[in-house]
């Protein structure tokens, strides 16, 4: 009987572009995922994710990324991710 596989450091996409967040995590040994598992846009600002970056997770696991449309987005815009995000004052 074989345990999990080993586990690697889950990389912080948030704030890089949809491609490039998918081609670091994929290299990471780990799976891009949309949240309702739909394919992910290869344009766009990931906003949120989860595991958050530095996690653990086994190799193969899936990230789930959310991903804002607009091919540019200011640092720490709204998120409609599991994240809580600071109200502007």
């Amino acid at each position: 009987m074989r345990g999990p596989g080993p586990v690697t450091e889950v990389p912080d996409v948030v704030g890089l572009g949809a491609d490039d967040a998918c081609d670091i995590v994929r290299r990471a040994g780990l799976k891009p995922v949309q949240p309702d598992g739909g394919e992910l846009p290869m344009s766009g600002i990931v906003t949120a994710q989860r595991p958050i970056g530095a996690a653990g997770a086994v190799e193969g696991a899936e990230v789930v990324l959310w991903v804002h449309p607009g091919k540019e987005s200011p640092v720490g815009a709204a998120s409609t991710g599991p994240l809580e995000s600071a109200s502007p004052d």
